[in-house]
């Protein structure tokens, strides 16, 4: 064996003898070889950012709309010195803002700005990296204390600091960070334009399988009087959420507070998964980091005049009528507001049934119902729910729907067991009817 092998030559009485390493001496050996691949090959399997294996990366993302600052169209073009120039400028800002606070200052590493849309209004992550030694300071890393921050600094910019851009609003919510991406990144990194024509894309691998950690996204714009629709004919993720996931925005930056959904799993051909923006952007991620890889997703986007799709609401005074909820049986769409008014004969009611109804959202109360929701006799509903009936109390009832910036679903799905092609079957009873339903 050499001198360079892993024990040490040895020549007694003549003959050739092996005394091989000590026990401590083989378990210092494996933890250097532990240490060197975690810190020099590990860390380097992700690529996303550059972050502290062992401590802890706080990402926020979100939007700045800015001040009578004219719109040009190469800012869209990420390669342009113009987009170069302005996002140079806004990153070096939200470097300033971070540093009025001591803690922010600290840990702080960088800010990316992603893109730009009419308005105008940029897109960004702020990224920061905490040691192993300072992870008690991870819950001090709240969406508020960064809103406060940035906010009291735009304020005072606004009358100190004449030569900053001006910035009227701005926000911020937690991102994973396996989203934070560099608009120059070249893999697995697209944009795209969306026309009346329908388009297609897929996710990398497809129909095999995609790749294990995968960092994909796509940045799609339409122009400004159309909004984005996207159906999935096909979509088959692996059923963790947490390894593999498919995330779209009403934005395009990963805001938490523009998400439209987050899904995994697969979805049959007769229940797609078809979304539409409330503008005209969307961005699509794609996350991947289990050892499970499924075929991906087959994608068929367009663009839709935003008129016909906010279109919703009216008045209905026949004694059978159907309503939707917006783009049914897509998602609808983020912030919309629709009012219905529905008037039966005098001494008649109104019986309201949804035959499914969805308007799911994290973190929300069923009982409160303060972000999407159905409201009717002054009662709010949201959440999931098999069926419900509703009686009015008189001949007239008012049925208003609302979504907020964030989070969409299904919302009035049809009972496609009865092949009813409506998402709500309205009919008059007589009065004396009602009492046979429970009250809400």
């Amino acid at each position: 064996m050499s001198s360079g092998g892993y024990g040490r030559r040895d020549v007694r009485n003549g003959q050739e003898g092996l005394d091989l390493f000590t026990k401590k001496e083989k378990e210092w050996s494996t933890v250097a070889a532990f240490l060197i691949w975690l810190f020099v090959f590990k860390d380097n399997q992700d690529p996303t950012l550059s972050s502290k294996r062992m401590g802890s990366v706080q990402v926020f993302s979100g939007h700045m709309k800015l001040t009578n600052y004219p719109y040009d169209q190469k800012l869209e073009d990420t390669s342009s010195e113009e987009f170069k120039a302005l996002a140079r400028d806004l990153e070096s800002q939200l470097k300033d803002y971070y540093q009025k606070d001591e803690l922010l200052q600290e840990f702080y590493t960088t800010s990316t700005v992603t893109a730009f849309s009419e308005g105008v209004i940029a897109y960004y992550w702020s990224q920061f990296d905490i040691p192993p030694d300072d992870l008690d300071v991870v819950p001090e890393f709240s969406e508020e204390r960064i809103l406060e921050v940035l906010e009291g600094s735009i304020q005072e910019t606004r009358s100190a600091q004449p030569t900053d851009i001006k910035i009227r609003e701005i926000t911020a919510s937690f991102t994973d960070p396996r989203m934070a991406r560099n608009p120059s990144a070249k893999e697995c990194f697209f944009t795209l334009e969306a026309a009346e024509t329908e388009e297609s894309f897929t996710s990398p691998g497809f129909p095999n399988a995609y790749p294990a950690k995968s960092r994909c996204q796509w940045q799609i714009r339409a122009s400004e009087e159309n909004v984005i629709a996207v159906d999935f004919p096909f979509f088959h993720i692996e059923d963790d959420c947490s390894d593999d996931f498919v995330a779209i925005y009403d934005s395009l930056s990963p805001d938490d507070s523009q998400a439209i959904t987050e899904k995994c799993g697969q979805r049959p051909p007769t229940n797609p998964l078809q979304v539409v923006s409330s503008g005209n952007i969307m961005l699509i991620n794609l996350i991947t980091d289990g050892e499970v890889q499924q075929p991906g997703f087959k994608a068929v986007y367009k663009a839709l005049p935003k008129a016909s799709v906010q279109r919703c609401g009216g008045v209905i005074s026949n004694t059978n009528g159907v309503i939707t909820s917006p783009q049914h049986p897509s998602f609808y769409p983020p912030a919309v507001d629709c009012k219905w008014t529905i008037q039966v004969p005098s001494g008649q009611k109104v019986r309201l049934k949804f035959t499914m109804f969805r308007m799911k959202e994290p973190n929300v109360d069923t009982r409160l119902c303060h972000k999407d929701y159905v409201e009717a006799e002054g009662h709010k509903y949201c959440g999931e729910l098999s069926t419900l009936s509703l009686t009015s109390d008189s001949n007239l009832l008012t049925i208003q729907f609302h979504s907020d910036e964030s989070y969409t679903d299904k919302g009035l799905v049809p009972n496609t067991a009865h092949m009813i092609p409506q998402t709500l079957v309205l009919m008059s009873l007589p009065a004396p009817r009602v009492y046979a339903f429970p009250k809400h």
